[in-house]
C-alpha cells in the first residue's frame, strides 16, 4: 500500500450544488469576443520579447479571399504552408535583420489582399527539467481527486485527446494500449515517434493524460481514452506553422480535447487563426488546454493566453503556486506540476519532471473524463464545468495566481449531466431520467420510488424529483424496476 504522507489534497464538500454554468459560460464567451485580433504583429511587433521568438529567416502571410499569391507575393520565395491556408516566405540572407523584416511586414500588412503578415515564431516546451527516476507517488492524481472520479467513470476510448508536442513513444508499455494514431508535421509523415531518447516531453505529457490503467506497470493517466499524437516540436521547439497545422489535424481526427504544453511570449496570428478555426468553425469543437509558462512571472504565454484556450498554471506538492508558474488575468486553472512522474521513451522508462507542461495534461485528462461521461456536451460547457467546480485557492474567486482554482475531477463529474435517456414504458408506467431528474407517471395505481437502502423517496400517481447519482427502484402496477441515475 502506498502512503501519501505530507502531500497536498484540498478538502471538498461531500455534496455539491448546481454550479452557475450560464454565468461562467457568459464570462468565457465575453472574453473571447473582446480579443479577436488576426494581426498580433501589429500589437506586439515593437516588443523586444516578441522578436526573440522569431526563427530568424521566415515570415508567414495569410491572404484575403479573392487574392492569389501570384499577385501579392510575386518576387518572394514562398510556399504553401503545410496544413493551413497561409503562405511561408523564406527571406534572403541579406534581408534577415529585424529592421528590414519590420519594414517588409508593415508593407505587406498594408496591402489590401493581406489578412496578416507576421514572423515565423518559435514555440518551446514548457516543462521544468528534473533528474529522471522511477516514480512511486502519483500525488497529482490524489490532489485532483482522480481516484474518486474513477468511481464514476474511468474514461471512454471513443473520446480522443490530441497531444500537440514532441513525438510520442506509442510502443511504451503504459501507452500502447491507449494510442489512437498520429501525424508528424516536422518530418511530414504518419509516424510521430520521438527522434531520440531526449525527446521525452510529448511522451511524458501523454502518460499523465492517458497512461494505461490496471496493467500492473508504471503509472496511470487521468483518463482511459484514445491518445492522438501530432508532432510539432523537435528538440524542444517548433514553429507556428507546424503547431497551427497540428491543431487543424487534431480537429480533422475528431479530437474532443487538444493539449498544448508549449508556449511563447509572442502571439502568432497563424496559431490563433487555427485555434479560432477549431473552436468556432467546426460543428463539434474541441476544448483546447495549454500551459501558462515557466518564467515565474506575470504574463501567461501564448497560446494559453488566447481567450479560446484554457490557461493552466502549476501548483507544488504543498499546494502553493509553483515558483516557476506564470500567472496573470488569463490564467484559468491550476493543476499539479511539481515532481510529476510519467512515461518517457525509449525503453518503457519513467521519469520525474516539473513544469506547467505537466499541469496542463492533468486538466486535459479531467476534460476527457467529463466528455466520457457525456460526449454530447459542448466544449464551452465542459470548460464551464471545470471552472465552476475547481477548488478555490488564493484570493476568493478568480485571481491572478490560481485562476478559478485547482481542477477537481470528482466534483467536475458530479456536476456533469448524464446523457438524456429516452422515455421508457412498461405497461402503463412511463418514466424518463434526464440530467439527474426522474419523471414518472402511471394510469393505474400509485408509483413509489425507493432508494437503494429501502427508504421511500417519492410516491404518487405521478412523480418528478431530482436525484443524486445512485441506484433507485420504481414500484408500480405490482412490479419493481431498477433505475440508475448517473
Amino acid at each position: 500500500m502506498i502512503l501519501l504522507i505530507g502531500i497536498f489534497r484540498p478538502a471538498i464538500p461531500e455534496g455539491i450544488g448546481t454550479p452557475d454554468l450560464e454565468a461562467t459560460l457568459r464570462e468565457i464567451r465575453e472574453a473571447r469576443l473582446l480579443s479577436r485580433p488576426y494581426a498580433w504583429y501589429r500589437l506586439k511587433g515593437d516588443e523586444t520579447r516578441y522578436w526573440k521568438a522569431w526563427d530568424g529567416r521566415r515570415i508567414v502571410v495569410r491572404l484575403r479571399p479573392g487574392y492569389s499569391p501570384e499577385e501579392v507575393l510575386q518576387g518572394f520565395d514562398y510556399r504553401k504552408a503545410k496544413g493551413t491556408p497561409s503562405y511561408v516566405i523564406t527571406l534572403p540572407e541579406g534581408k534577415r535583420d529585424v529592421g528590414s523584416v519590420r519594414n517588409l511586414l508593415n508593407s505587406l500588412n498594408a496591402h489590401p489582399g493581406v489578412l496578416f503578415a507576421e514572423p515565423m515564431l518559435t514555440y518551446r516546451t514548457q516543462y521544468w527539467p528534473n533528474d529522471p527516476g522511477m516514480g512511486t507517488y502519483l500525488w497529482g492524481m490524489w490532489a485532483i481527486y482522480a481516484d474518486r472520479a474513477w468511481d464514476i467513470t474511468r474514461g471512454n476510448p471513443s473520446v480522443k485527446v490530441c497531444v500537440v508536442d514532441e513525438g510520442v513513444d506509442y510502443n511504451h508499455e503504459d501507452l500502447s494500449g491507449n494510442y489512437a494514431g498520429g501525424y508528424d508535421y516536422v518530418d511530414l509523415d504518419n509516424d510521430p515517434f520521438p527522434a531520440n531518447a531526449s525527446e521525452m516531453h510529448g511522451t511524458h505529457v501523454s502518460g499523465t493524460i492517458g497512461a494505461v490503467m490496471d496493467n500492473a506497470r508504471g503509472v496511470v493517466g487521468v483518463a482511459q481514452i484514445g491518445i492522438l499524437s501530432c508532432r510539432a516540436l523537435a528538440g524542444g521547439s517548433g514553429t507556428s506553422e507546424d503547431i497551427a497545422s497540428c491543431i487543424r489535424w487534431c480537429v480533422s481526427q475528431g479530437a474532443k480535447v487538444i493539449n498544448m504544453s508549449l508556449g511563447s511570449s509572442a502571439p502568432a496570428s497563424e496559431i490563433h487563426d487555427a485555434v479560432i478555426y477549431a473552436t468556432d468553425s467546426v460543428s463539434n469543437p474541441p476544448l483546447i488546454v495549454a500551459a501558462s509558462g515557466n518564467d515565474g512571472m506575470n504574463g501567461v504565454l501564448y497560446p494559453a493566453a488566447y481567450p479560446e484556450v484554457v490557461a493552466v498554471g502549476a501548483i507544488d506538492t504543498a499546494g502553493q503556486r509553483a515558483y516557476f508558474s506564470n500567472y496573470g488575468s488569463e490564467l484559468e486553472l491550476v493543476a499539479p506540476g511539481n515532481l510529476i512522474v510519467s512515461t518517457v521513451p525509449f525503453t518503457d522508462a519513467y521519469a520525474y519532471a516539473d513544469g506547467t507542461s505537466m499541469a496542463s495534461p492533468h486538466v486535459a485528462g479531467v476534460a476527457a473524463l467529463v466528455f466520457s461521461k457525456n460526449p454530447n456536451l459542448s466544449a464551452d460547457t465542459v470548460r464551464a464545468i471545470l471552472d465552476a467546480t475547481a477548488i478555490d485557492m488564493g484570493e476568493y474567486g478568480k485571481d491572478y495566481f490560481y485562476g478559478y482554482g485547482l481542477v477537481n475531477a470528482y466534483l467536475a463529474l458530479l456536476a456533469t449531466p448524464s446523457p438524456t435517456l429516452g422515455p421508457t414504458r412498461r405497461g402503463n408506467l412511463a418514466y424518463t431520467v434526464r440530467d439527474g431528474r426522474l419523471t414518472a407517471r402511471t394510469e393505474d395505481g400509485t408509483i413509489t420510488l425507493y432508494s437503494a437502502d429501502g427508504r421511500t423517496v417519492a410516491s404518487g400517481k405521478s412523480i418528478s424529483v431530482t436525484l443524486p447519482i445512485g441506484v433507485y427502484f420504481l414500484h408500480a402496477e405490482g412490479y419493481t424496476y431498477k433505475v440508475v441515475v448517473r
